[in-house]
């Protein structure tokens, strides 16, 4: 039998071609009304066509479905023999420097299926970052990027650390800062101008910060009035601000900094009694950017054999 200058189901070279021709950029594939052992779709195209589904996935394979008590069509078995580590990472699109944010060990098909999930607290607000989930085996060889790019937006001043943030959608706004760069100026007796002595490279950013920090309801979203709620939540934030561990302050106006609590935190009533505000003073000690600085002020865990160099 012939139809359209093709011999089907005949002895020609041609029958039931497996390759269509003539067909530019093929994005859809439908099986309906049958019964199908497999569904293979390969970027080799050297080999003689063959009605046989190879049993392993190679760097060609594109689609692999085996219909085996699943409809599933991708890679996972054979990433499970490549694949010891799963990455998030995370850049500045106006940056080329990427950063690793999460890892999570691969050890079965369920690490893959569920995925890496948690909030990422050190990114700076009116900034877009590209993230990018990458395989990786042993450290040494990593896989294709698969990326999505976010717009890092909030209205409030939050302060986090590893596993605990506080934020306050009410402030002075402010968060007045001095950039700090330790010299001393010396006056001599037979010279008109004095001399001027920097002994050190430091240079780094201080400041003050001040908040009306109140508790949301967890249901509604509402701010919680009663004083008898407030009170203890109040005192929360003091204990956090005085526990002498590293935090970031992150500002509404996209101004972010590694820093330190210095001084004493106060807590001080605005016009009445219930509105109290918190203040603080702060001094910045590393880089929020900097995998290696996060890591040694306890506000990652992610080790130095994933840093990007």
């Amino acid at each position: 039998m012939f139809f359209v200058s093709q011999t089907l189901l005949g002895a020609d070279n041609d029958t039931i071609a497996l390759t269509p021709t003539h067909v530019n950029n093929i994005t859809y594939i439908r099986l309906a009304n049958g019964l199908y052992d497999c569904l293979y779709i390969t970027k080799e195209t050297d080999s003689r066509p063959s009605m046989d589904c190879p049993d392993e996935w190679d760097f060609d394979t594109i689609f692999h479905a085996d219909f085996n008590n699943s409809t599933n069509a991708g890679n996972v078995d054979w990433n499970l023999k490549t694949v010891t580590h799963l990455l998030i990472k995370r850049r500045n699109t106006e940056k080329f420097r990427w950063n690793t944010i999460a890892v999570r060990e691969v050890r079965t098909l369920e690490d893959f299926t569920e995925g890496l999930r948690g909030n990422d607290y050190t990114n700076a607000c009116h900034v877009e970052y590209e993230y990018a989930v990458v395989p990786v085996f042993h450290g040494l060889e990593e896989g294709t990027y698969y990326t999505t790019f976010v717009d890092s937006e909030f209205n409030d001043i939050f302060i986090v650390e590893k596993n605990c943030i506080f934020g306050t959608p009410a402030t002075d706004g402010y968060c007045d800062t001095t950039r700090r760069i330790p010299s001393s100026i010396n006056e001599t007796i037979h010279n008109r101008y004095p001399t001027y002595i920097r002994n050190t490279v430091s240079n780094y950013d201080k400041g003050s910060c001040k908040g009306m920090f109140i508790e949301l309801d967890d249901e509604n979203c509402d701010l919680v009035v009663d004083d008898a709620l407030r009170i203890p939540y109040q005192r929360k934030i003091m204990d956090f601000l005085a526990d002498g561990m590293p935090k970031i302050l992150k500002h509404f106006d996209g101004r972010i900094w590694l820093m330190i609590i210095t001084g004493d935190p106060t807590d001080t009533a605005d016009t009445t009694y219930q509105n109290r505000n918190i203040s603080f003073e702060w001094a910045e000690i590393g880089d929020y950017n900097s995998e290696r600085d996060l890591y040694y002020t306890n506000l990652s865990d992610i080790e130095e054999k994933w840093w990007n160099k």
